[in-house]
């Protein structure tokens, strides 16, 4: 299986995912791509350790992976840390079993990362996942952040970072990887069911658009990193934009909707998600209608506003009884 390390090295390698240095923390499932992952970095001789998340939704399955998860740790030498947290009970308000999975799932990464002393996390994304990320973006309707896939490298938290070594690789790959080695892995049920839309894609769409185009994998897969570096580029012509018009602590409205319309919309997209608003098409074409405005207020979700006020705009938190004003 030169073939898949090699897939990997290039990963690691063009996309400079160990720029950073350190320890590498996999984000362990028990799933094949995981599996996969954390044995291929391992024998690559990268210095890792690996987390798990228990949500606690499927019972004794979700037990089950906990215990295949530390079982492989213990096999391979990997130090490993898990946390059992039941998400239904720690779900918001308003907010949806997956959404608080997720909440929770980047949170205790965060905790891992700090416990192991690491700054990047490793998930096994790959090339299926990115191509079945495009096309439900396509479905739901997206502009050119959602025709990007999933990104490569990218940051959260306070200063960590994930990377998805992964990304060339198919799966196809990683199962006759695995099955080379004689190598056992978990299979959570919910990937069967087709009553998740991914999965639709997954088991549907992608067999016959590979039918179509044998290396369908591979074109998206270009497509995607052609896409996100012309993306990148508008980005950063939108935060020079936002530096020019910032205005104390906010931004001069009007110089913000003097600017072409890709730019002024990933400045006001940065502007939402820095004061704690998720973006979507219609939050930053709204907001971005206001900028003519002197004054004008939009609540686009819970205590936050999108705010403009004397001709400068911001986000005002108001749960927190805190303005960021200019």
């Amino acid at each position: 299986m030169s073939g898949f390390y090699d897939k990997i090295k290039d990963a690691l390698s063009e996309l400079r995912m160990l720029s950073g240095g350190g320890r590498v923390c996999v984000a362990l499932s028990g799933g094949a791509d995981s599996v996969s992952l954390l044995i291929a970095l391992n024998e690559l001789e990268i210095k890792l350790s690996a987390c798990h998340l228990n949500h606690g939704l499927r019972g004794e399955a979700s037990d089950r992976d906990e215990r295949f998860c530390r079982e492989l740790c213990e096999k391979l030498g990997v130090a490993f840390y898990s946390r059992k947290i039941n998400v239904r009970e720690l779900a918001e308000k308003h907010e949806s079993t997956e959404q608080a999975a997720r909440r929770v799932r980047y949170a205790f990464f965060e905790e891992a990362l700090s416990r192991f002393d690491a700054a990047t996390l490793a998930t096994a994304h790959n090339a299926n996942d990115n191509a079945e990320t495009v096309l439900l973006n396509l479905t739901r309707g997206t502009g050119l952040k959602g025709l990007c896939g999933i990104p490569p490298v990218r940051s959260f938290g306070e200063g960590f970072r994930v990377i998805r070594p992964l990304i060339y690789c198919s799966r196809a790959e990683i199962e006759a990887f695995l099955n080379e080695r004689g190598q056992s892995f978990v299979t959570d049920a919910t990937n069967l069911s087709e009553d998740y839309t991914r999965n639709k894609i997954r088991r549907r769409v992608l067999p016959e658009l590979a039918e179509i185009n044998p290396s369908i994998l591979a074109v998206i897969s270009r497509m995607t990193g052609g896409l996100r570096a012309d993306s990148e580029f508008l980005d950063a012509l939108a935060e020079e934009a936002l530096a020019k018009a910032r205005q104390g602590r906010g931004w001069n409205a009007l110089a913000l909707d003097a600017l072409p319309n890709p730019i002024r919309a990933r400045a006001i997209r940065k502007i939402l998600i820095d004061g704690g608003i998720e973006p979507s098409s219609l939050r930053i074409e709204t907001a971005a209608c206001l900028l003519k405005k002197r004054s004008a207020r939009y609540n686009p979700c819970k205590d936050r506003f999108f705010t403009i006020r004397k001709g400068i705009c911001f986000v005002e938190n108001i749960k927190q009884n805190y303005r960021n004003r200019p």
